[in-house]
């Protein structure tokens, strides 16, 4: 019998967490054996009765102060402001960090055949650990690397978003497949970098049979779940629910939420929408589409304050398909083009909160049906299977020595 092919994957981010990660793993350990190097102390309890995968954890890259204290304490950090004039600095700044050279050493350790490099940041880890072994490498890019940093501004912004453009733009020639998670980004990539992204959207798996469940029209209950990000403006949405008619209730279900931020929210729903905003527990990654089922509506409205807000297709968006249920959403185009396609929610004019909460008002019990009928249409389509599926095949191509 032929030894499995082996696979390493590579994610700074805290990988029990990182749904895309976690789908990564899910697809590729049935085919080959796979080690995750990735933030956190211990391995998923699900890995534990994979066989064939290894967990391999890596310090965390970021800490509770920000990206700005961490930058400012890392190793070498004039080279960032050097890398202007001298732009081979970046470089130098990079590989002197502690982590990479760590998670360097570890991907070599791991003699993998691909190497799977999520975010901008693994990249240059994966494809110098590929290098040395003669290995394949894929950047997975989940959003836009190089405008990452848009919403940072002063100094350490520039010259973080800088080094970020200088390391793509020297990496990205070496890796034999660039995935990306919306159409908005490839066709940029195409564009600045000459490279032709596969497109692996943040669909989950496809649930079987979903129950049926009818809506009081008096009691709507809205559902936004994910990441407290102050940029993204949450605020916006507790605003249109108190412009809204009162059927609609808003409930949250955050993670990384601090505690100012939360206090913050907290208030306002106090104070303009009392009793109809309510804050939930997160739960797993893979428990999020059951969770979110018992809801009647996903809502999401991101303000584009820069290029990665404009073209959003995030994991939320599809978990709400995946439950079957209606969305209701601002004018994000990327978004509002497979929601009219399949006529699965409402699209607001703007990203105003008077906007939203004339999309909410405008339902009936009629379009709200429709509405439904059109995300479990949607939820046969986009989904996980079909998603990580074509990755799965430009894998298999890569590991037979051809082109993904």
């Amino acid at each position: 019998m032929s030894k499995r092919k082996s696979v390493c994957i590579i994610s700074f981010s805290p990988v029990a967490r990182d749904a895309r990660v976690l789908r990564q793993i899910d697809y590729f350990s049935p085919r080959y054996d796979v080690t995750v190097i990735g933030q956190g102390g211990r391995a998923h309890p699900k890995w534990q009765q994979m066989p064939g995968v290894r967990w391999v954890p890596v310090a965390p890259i970021t800490d509770t102060n920000g990206w700005r204290r961490k930058l400012q304490m890392a190793a070498g950090g004039g080279l960032l402001f050097a890398g202007k004039l001298a732009p081979f600095s970046y470089y130098r700044w990079f590989w002197r960090q502690p982590i990479m050279r760590d998670t360097y050493a570890k991907a070599v350790a791991s003699r993998a055949d691909i190497f799977h490099a999520n975010d901008w940041n693994a990249l240059p880890v994966a494809a110098e650990a590929a290098k040395k072994l003669g290995g394949r490498v894929v950047f997975d890019d989940h959003e836009y690397a190089v405008e990452e940093f848009d919403n940072h501004p002063g100094r350490w912004g520039l010259m973080y978003a800088s080094m970020i453009r200088y390391m793509v733009n020297k990496y990205v020639p070496r890796a034999d497949l660039v995935v990306t998670v919306a159409p908005a980004i490839a066709e940029k990539y195409e564009r600045e970098f000459n490279v032709k992204p596969m497109v692996v959207m943040n669909a989950p798996a496809r649930v079987e049979n979903l129950p049926e469940r009818r809506t009081d029209f008096d009691n709507v209950r809205l559902i936004h779940h994910g990441g407290a990000i102050r940029e993204r403006e949450l605020e916006r949405m507790i605003r249109a629910v108190a412009q809204s008619h009162p059927r609609f209730t808003l409930h949250f279900m955050l993670v990384g939420l601090t505690a100012d931020y939360q206090d913050e929210l907290k208030s306002l729903a106090d104070e303009i929408a009392p009793g109809r905003v309510t804050f939930h527990d997160a739960v797993a990654p893979e428990q999020v589409v059951a969770r979110v089922s018992e809801f009647d509506m996903g809502i999401y409205s991101l303000p584009p304050r820069n290029f990665v807000y404009e073209v959003a297709l995030p994991n939320k968006f599809f978990d709400f398909i995946a439950a079957g249920m209606p969305v209701c959403i601002g004018p994000s185009p990327s978004m509002a083009g497979i929601v009219r396609e399949y006529e699965l929610g409402a699209v607001a004019a703007s990203f105003e909160p008077e906007d939203l909460a004339a999309a909410l008002n405008g339902l009936t019990p009629e379009s709200f049906a429709r509405m439904r009928e059109g995300a479990r249409r949607a939820s046969r389509e986009i989904n996980a299977e079909r998603e990580m599926g074509q990755l799965v095949e430009a894998y298999e191509r890569l590991l037979a020595g051809g082109r993904a």
